[in-house]
This record gives C-alpha cells, sequence and structure tokens, in this order.
C-alpha cells in the first residue's frame, strides 16, 4: 500500500513515534496534503530539544519553527554538554519566546548567563498561558538585586502554577525573597537552595495558595519571630536540620497537610511522640515517609535502644490505622570514620538516594515479617563500595532500578546481587583504588557491566592506574555510551592530560569511533586537533 492512500488519522497517528525533524523531513515536501497534516500535528506539538544534534536543531530553528511556533505547547532548552550554547543560538536565530503565544510548560536547563536568563524571563512575562516554569542545573554569578529582580519576574507570571528553581549561584545562595505576590502558584519545587525560618514564613506571605512544596532548610540561629503563620500546603517535601521545636511549630501550623515526605539530621522524635502530634495538629495526614539521623543513647545497651525505638511505633496507630513500618540501621563506631549514629526511616524506602556506611551491627523493622521491603526500588542514585556491602545486613538489601552509578573495581561477589538490574542505567562513573589488581579482572568486570547496562549513554573515569589505560582504551566496547569524560581521570594520584600516544589510542579505540561528547585534558592544542 502507498503511504498516500492512509487516511489523515492513521497518518496523525504515524508522527507521534517520530522527532519532529523527522517528520518534515520526511513529509514537508510531498504535497499540500502533507504539509496541511504535518500543521495540524504541530498543533499540539512539545519540542524538546535536549539531546538534538546541532545540524538538526539549526534546520527547525531556521526552517520550520517560524511557521508553528505559536502552536508550541512546550519547549525545552538545554546548553549541557550533549547541546552546548544552544539557547544562545536560539535567541541568535531571532527567535523570542513571547512568539509561542501557546506555550504552557518552558524548562530552561544548563544556564550560565544571568543576562540570558533574565532575557528569557523578560519573555515569559508575554505569554499568556504559561503555567509551568523549570528551571534545573543553572550556574550563574549574580548579586543580591538582581536575583530579586530575577524571583519577582517568575512570581509575576499571571498564571503559573507550577514551578522549579535549581541554581547555583557562585558566591552564595540566595533563596527566593519576592516582593511580588503571586496567587496562581501552587506547586513549588527548590531543591538546592536552603532556607532560614524568616525566608520561609516569607516565601507563604508571598504565595498565599501554595500546596505543594519541596525545600531545604537550614537554620543555626538562636532568634527566631515565632509569630502565628497560615500556609494551605498539603503536600510538603522537607530536608531539616534545625531544632526540634522549630520543626515541631513550623509543622503544627499545616493543619491541612496530608503527604509528608522528611528527612532530618540531629534531631529524633520517637514513635508515641510523633502519634501524640499528628493526632493533635496533622489531622488530615495518610502519607508520612522520613528519613531520619540522630545519635544513640550513652552507654545504653544497643540491642535495648535499637527495640525501643521501634516498640514506640508499634502501636495500633502506626501498624493498624496507617500501616506505616519503619526499619532501624544501626551504625558502630570503627577506628577509621568513629560512626556511631542510627538511621531510622519508613518502608517502603521512598529516597532517591541511598548513602551506604561501613558498620552496620544492627537492622531491625516493624513488618510483621522482616523479609519484607528490601528491595530500594526508588533509588536511583547509588555509590556503591564493595566494603559496605559485606556484611548479612546490607547485602540483604536490592536495587533494580539505578540509573546513575558510581563504584570502584574491582567489586565484590555481592555486587550483582544488591544491584540486580542495569537494564535502566545511563551513567556510570569509575575507578580503581587499589594497584594489586591484574588488568585482565579489570577489563572483565568493567565489560560485564557494559554488556548489561544496555541503556548507557554516559561513562566518566576516575582514579586509573598508567599500566591499564590501555586495556582502557583498547579492549573495551559497548554500543550505546555516546558521552565519554576523561576530565576526572587521576593516574598514580596526579591528574592526568592524555599525550599524543594516548590521544592516538583513544582515536582508534572502540569507546574514541562511537564517541559524539568528550570531556577531556590534554597536553598540547595540536592534540585537539588529532581529536
Amino acid at each position: 500500500m502507498k503511504l498516500e492512500l492512509l487516511p489523515n488519522e492513521l497518518l496523525l497517528n504515524l508522527f507521534e513515534y517520530l522527532t519532529i525533524f523527522h517528520v518534515f523531513q520526511a513529509f514537508d515536501n510531498i504535497n499540500i496534503r502533507f504539509r496541511t497534516l504535518i500543521l495540524i500535528y504541530c498543533q499540539k506539538i512539545h519540542l524538546d530539544f535536549q539531546s538534538i544534534s546541532k545540524t538538526n536543531f539549526d534546520i527547525i530553528c531556521k526552517k520550520y519553527l517560524p511557521l508553528f511556533n505559536h502552536q508550541i505547547l512546550s519547549l525545552r532548552l538545554s546548553d549541557d554538554d550533549n547541546t552546548p550554547q544552544q539557547i544562545s543560538l536560539f535567541l541568535s536565530y531571532g527567535l523570542r519566546l513571547e512568539q509561542f503565544t501557546h506555550l504552557q510548560t518552558i524548562s530552561l536547563s544548563h544556564i550560565h548567563s544571568s543576562s540570558i536568563l533574565n532575557k528569557l524571563l523578560t519573555d515569559c512575562l508575554y505569554l499568556p498561558s504559561l503555567t509551568h516554569f523549570t528551571l534545573t542545573n543553572c550556574h550563574i554569578s549574580i548579586d543580591q538585586i538582581s536575583t530579586d529582580h530575577l524571583y519577582n519576574q517568575i512570581w509575576s507570571l499571571p498564571k503559573l502554577t507550577y514551578c522549579y528553581v535549581d541554581i547555583n549561584f557562585s558566591d552564595r545562595s540566595y533563596f527566593p525573597k519576592p516582593t511580588i505576590i503571586s496567587t496562581s502558584l501552587k506547586s513549588l519545587h527548590i531543591p538546592n537552595i536552603s532556607c532560614d525560618f524568616n525566608e520561609l514564613i516569607h516565601l507563604f506571605q508571598v504565595t498565599p495558595n501554595l500546596q505543594y512544596l519541596s525545600i531545604v532548610f537550614v537554620d543555626y540561629t538562636d532568634e527566631y519571630d515565632l509569630s502565628l503563620f497560615y500556609a494551605p500546603i498539603t503536600r510538603l517535601k522537607l530536608s531539616f536540620d534545625c531544632s526540634l521545636n522549630i520543626l515541631q511549630y513550623f509543622l503544627q501550623n499545616l493543619s491541612n497537610l496530608q503527604h509528608l515526605t522528611l528527612e532530618t539530621s540531629n534531631i529524633y522524635m520517637n514513635g508515641y511522640e510523633w502519634e501524640d502530634f499528628i493526632c493533635k495538629y496533622l489531622p488530615k495526614l495518610k502519607i508520612f515517609q522520613f528519613k531520619m539521623r540522630f545519635s544513640p543513647l550513652i552507654n545504653q545497651n544497643k540491642l535495648i535502644e535499637l527495640n525501643e525505638i521501634l516498640d514506640s511505633f508499634r502501636t495500633k496507630f502506626w501498624i493498624d490505622e496507617h500501616q506505616w513500618f519503619v526499619r532501624c540501621h544501626w551504625y558502630a563506631s570503627d577506628e577509621q570514620y568513629h560512626l556511631n549514629f542510627i538511621d531510622l526511616f519508613t518502608l517502603p524506602y521512598i529516597f532517591k538516594e541511598f548513602l551506604s556506611y561501613t558498620g552496620c551491627i544492627l537492622a531491625k523493622s516493624t513488618c510483621p515479617n522482616d523479609d519484607m521491603h528490601w528491595s530500594y526500588n526508588h533509588v536511583n542514585q547509588l555509590c556503591y563500595r564493595s566494603s559496605n556491602f559485606t556484611n548479612p545486613i546490607m547485602s540483604r538489601i536490592h536495587f533494580s532500578n539505578i540509573q546513575h552509578l558510581s563504584l570502584s573495581l574491582l567489586f565484590n561477589d555481592q555486587f550483582l546481587s544488591i544491584v540486580s538490574n542495569l537494564e535502566r542505567l545511563t551513567s556510570l562513573s569509575v575507578s580503581i583504588n587499589n594497584n594489586n589488581k591484574t588488568i585482565e579482572n579489570i577489563q572483565s568486570q568493567l565489560q560485564l557491566l557494559l554488556d548489561r547496562a544496555i541503556h548507557l549513554n554516559s561513562i566518566s573515569f576516575g582514579s586509573w592506574r598508567s599500566t591499564s589505560l590501555q586495556v582502557l582504551l583498547m579492549n573495551i566496547f559497548s554500543q550505546s555510551i555516546h558521552k565519554v569524560n576523561f576530565q576526572g581521570f587521576i593516574c598514580d594520584r596526579n591528574s592526568r592530560c592524555f599525550d599524543d600516544k594516548q590521544c592516538i589510542q583513544l582515536i582508534h579505540s572502540s569507546l574514541g569511533k562511537q564517541c559524539k561528547i568528550l570531556l577531556i585534558k590534554v597536553k598540547t592544542r595540536m592534540n585537539i586537533v588529532n581529536l
């Protein structure tokens, strides 16, 4: 059957399986009917330029985007290593965000220029339908006045309901302190900029209809204005480092809270105290997920103290009414790190990172069966140290959803049972920390990882010995890797720059031939030309 004989509905469904570039490339010049179908398809288009090649990006922006920019619903632009200077190129083509009049969602990442960010935000003010605004992995140098202006621009977006702000400032952190009140903003995520108590209270005042909040709270001062405040928040994700009194005062003013995710350091409330607090101040709470790290009592029998902690979470309130189960990990002191702390967390474990340590001597839970909830499926970032997973307690844990993995070779025998699935792994960081390991075993283990990680697209190298570099370059194969990072490469305790010979080895290696993005330090500029 000829393609032209297919009905319009089927052709439009076919377009859904192609990128916007391939749709135009394949069908734009056939006839008027296909041109019309493309424009119909573009009425609900979502443009994601995060991984596009520069050639295709240029063609879309120059040739096609002016035809349908007023129909685009969402747009993602990025200046990361895959698409460097993409946003500057976008603007250089004469494109302005204000031209995207139906844009509802915009995502910007890896911006390093405050002037470009300011320009984009100014354009956003002219987008009448914009409801979602996301900034991720941005690194900018900016002063307090300019930062206040930046946040005021965001809070001035008239229909904004969702905002995600991830900015790393060069000199200090600037938590949002806008003077503009946003009555539309309902969901706010600020994962990497800490706030103090007064900044948080101000945030509630300028965002009176906030329903979801994700923040990092750090405050070591002793003076607080504990005036009453009200926030209609129903969902809160809170990383908290302050006194227990402030935590309790803050939470007791959130009477509408239905979902609480909490991480704390150096403070502890037992199950009886939490039960009393929730019944008194958080009557609508349905989901409670936490991770608390605290120091144990001095000169107390460890097993007795552990049982006392868990018994406080075994009441009818915890087990029968809510089915909220917890687990305790007790890490004992060791000669190197002098560790002695307890991790107490709800089950199943819902946090994206799992920090492991040596010397986990006790682990118990309130589950009816202690074999339950040892699969930590929400964890997608893991730094695996073999010494931390050798004891019978830690080796029971299983990770099946790891996307970002860091580890040293050679790994122990338990690794493949603990990290049981590598099919979702997209980035891998590897190093060698022991010069007594044979090259053959290193190569074998690394190749085993690459064979199992069928979606791995990025690999970075840390500490390696000089004698194993040639094996690394010449005898390792992966069909999926397109980004290789040698910038953190350390050889024999020295930061390593690639010389002529090593650059030639890299060029002729399997990794080098298929590499599209290379991060590397070289000895001379001619090495760059050769690469």
